[in-house]
């Protein structure tokens, strides 16, 4: 379906308010931290770290991201996992026991946003509200309070959905990026010779000539571009077209222009960077500067909105891949399937923003811990767009071998430079990291051993039919309906062997519900139903809903009822719900600690009856007990 131009700017507005916070936030503190860690306090340093800045932006986000690397979509989401997904094919990661070697590493690639999203928030608005120290130092001692209030207000709004969030905050972030081109560029006006710094020469000479020393002028430079991560895991709520327009139209050129000003204040005056903050430097005294860390306070809560959205989206994919639990997940736009809000996962990572705040206390204290978690989880990403390339795009070997290459001579040197900052904060995201790592490996594991076990037993419909057909299993009145989210129907006639075993009887008629969800925002009841009989009052019947729609079983209920020519509205049916929890197991690849964590996991998932509307008379839960 076509969309007009009224709608194209109103997706790019809203992708600059959600997709580009934390790439346009980065003028606050980057240029600065990277010119400090600067090898040689030259006066043509400033050049360097801008034309480093610059063609690090050019390179990284334009080339790789927005040209490439978004071009690599599952169904229009983005980010990590819709690369594993797509290299996962016909038989997902949830089908298998042992995962190959780059599954495993794109699930650790995707566990390192989390830690990037913790840390994004708290630096983000840490630093702009620490330009009041730069207005009234007095004012130092509220830094602290009102950076936690503000972080906790906005993961309170977080539940009204990403499509309304940018919508509010497109227009401040439109804004924004007004201000850092028009205030980079009244610099540039009073230092012109800053624009040598466009010369790429510059940016490779500055590397070549730094030495070892480099790799702390490069560790500086990478904050330019964190969130570009995020950006790709954003894609899903605004599709590529609207981001490559708000990039390419709107941010890049604006924060060049910003890049180029504060190059342009350092060289002016050499010692500015150490009288306060650079950037609040780029405007005059007095009421101005407040202006400005207003404005800023504004674009850096908006900022931390990407990194939270991003999470919302991969924590989301992991559950349809089955690498994670099924957390609750609120869909929040009809138009956009990718725009998502999971309350359990949006508090974890507010206490945890808060956490870092009283912990670090200062915004150079926590770019210690930054950027880490962004350069590893960029060199995944590169390898794993290498292998899309070949495995899926089907282009030769030696296609996807010089990409990834290409690839990753831009983004090593920033990783190698990024693991000097491990001790000195960079362990929290890779913590962060390898306990999710631990989450995703354990339930991805008890659910394949116990699927294993459940299709060990006779899963075929005549094998069903035959059970029931026989004496052995007492029949009484009434419908039985067994639930499932799979549908192939020899998972839901595993779970009837099991529940018939269980009981020692069943009722007379018997349906295998299978509520599959679906990429469509609607799907019409009439269009929503496969009904299949399997034998004497045994039916399976498919019922597909679009995200934001309920899966209403009785309602669905009623209508396969019309299909199959039999009423099952009544207070004579009832519902199975399985529940999977490994309750014994002797064998030797679940070591004790993951069967107490899949233990937890299983008790605490969302079940939620009322997602089901089920009647809490007519529904039943049963636990399916792994012993091998």
């Amino acid at each position: 379906m076509k969309t007009s131009a009224a709608q194209r700017y109103s997706l790019v507005v809203s992708a600059l308010g959600v997709v580009f916070g934390d790439i346009g936030t980065s003028p606050l503190y980057a240029f600065q931290v990277a010119l400090e860690a600067s090898a040689e306090r030259t006066p043509d340093a400033p050049l360097d770290v801008a034309s480093l800045i610059i063609w690090s932006l050019l390179a990284i986000v334009t080339c790789k991201y927005v040209l490439l690397v978004m071009r690599a979509d599952y169904k229009g989401e983005g980010g990590i996992f819709a690369l594993l997904a797509l290299l996962g094919g016909k038989d997902p990661p949830s089908r298998r026991l042992r995962l190959p070697f780059f599954m495993l590493l794109l699930m650790f690639g995707a566990a390192l946003l989390y830690g990037d999203g913790v840390i994004t928030p708290a630096i983000s608005v840490l630093s702009a509200v620490e330009g009041l120290e730069d207005f009234a130092p007095q004012l130092a001692v509220f830094v602290l309070p009102i950076t936690l209030a503000i972080l906790l207000v906005l993961f309170a709004v977080q539940r009204f959905g990403t499509g309304p969030l940018g919508a509010l905050f497109g227009g401040i972030m439109l804004l924004w990026f007004v201000a850092l081109g028009l205030g980079g560029l009244v610099q540039i006006l009073q230092a012109p010779e800053v624009l040598a710094a466009l010369h790429p020469m510059r940016a490779l000479g500055a590397v070549a000539h730094g030495g070892l020393r480099s790799a702390f002028l490069l560790g500086g430079v990478v904050l330019a571009v964190t969130g570009v991560e995020a950006l790709y895991a954003d894609m899903g709520h605004f599709g590529r077209q609207a981001i490559s327009r708000a990039w390419h139209c709107i941010v890049l050129p604006c924060l060049i222009l910003n890049y180029l000003g504060l190059a342009a204040i350092a060289i002016r005056h050499p010692g500015a960077s150490h009288e306060g903050s650079l950037f609040f430097q780029m405007a005059p005294q007095g009421i101005a500067t407040l202006l400005l860390v207003v404005l800023a306070t504004l674009a850096t809560i908006i900022a931390s909105q990407a990194l939270i959205s991003g999470v919302f989206s991969l924590t989301a994919q992991a559950r349809d891949l089955g690498l994670l639990p099924r957390f609750l997940v609120c869909h929040t736009s009809s138009a956009q399937r990718g725009q998502v809000y999971l309350p359990v996962i949006n508090w974890h990572l507010a206490a945890g923003c808060l956490l870092l705040v009283i912990s670090f206390r200062s915004s150079g204290n926590l770019a210690a811990a930054y950027g880490l978690a962004v350069t590893t989880t960029m060199v995944i990403t590169s390898i794993a767009f290498g292998l899309v390339v070949v495995r899926v795009w089907h282009y030769p070997p030696w296609v996807g071998g010089s990409v990834t290459a290409i690839l990753l001579c831009l983004e090593l040197p920033f990783f190698l430079s990024s693991l000097l900052k491990f001790v000195n904060g960079g362990w929290f995201p890779i913590a962060v990291a390898s306990a999710l790592m631990a989450l995703m490996l354990t339930w991805h594991k008890g659910r394949a051993l116990i699927r294993a076990q459940m299709l060990s037993s006779p899963c075929s419909a005549q094998a069903l039919q035959a059970e029931l057909s026989s004496s052995s299993i007492p029949r009484v009145p009434g419908t039985c309906v067994i639930i499932t989210s799979n549908p192939e129907p020899r998972y839901a006639i595993a779970r009837c062997f099991e529940w018939a075993r269980r009981c020692g009887c069943l009722r007379e008629k018997v349906i295998l519900l299978s509520l599959v969800g679906s990429a469509e925002s609607q799907i019409a009841m009439e269009e929503r139903l496969e009904v299949a009989p399997l034998g004497s009052s045994l039916w399976h019947i498919i019922a597909y809903h679009g995200y934001m729609q309920d899966p209403n079983a009785p309602k669905i209920l009623t209508e396969a009822g019309k299909k199959i020519g039999c009423a099952t509205e009544n207070n004579d049916t009832f519902f199975v719900l399985p529940r999977e929890m490994i309750v014994e197991y002797v064998g030797t690849e679940m070591p004790i600690w993951q069967r107490k964590l899949f233990g937890a996991l299983s008790r605490n998932m969302s079940y939620a009856p009322n997602y089901f509307f089920i009647p809490c008379t007519q529904m039943v839960y049963f636990t399916w007990m792994l012993k091998a």
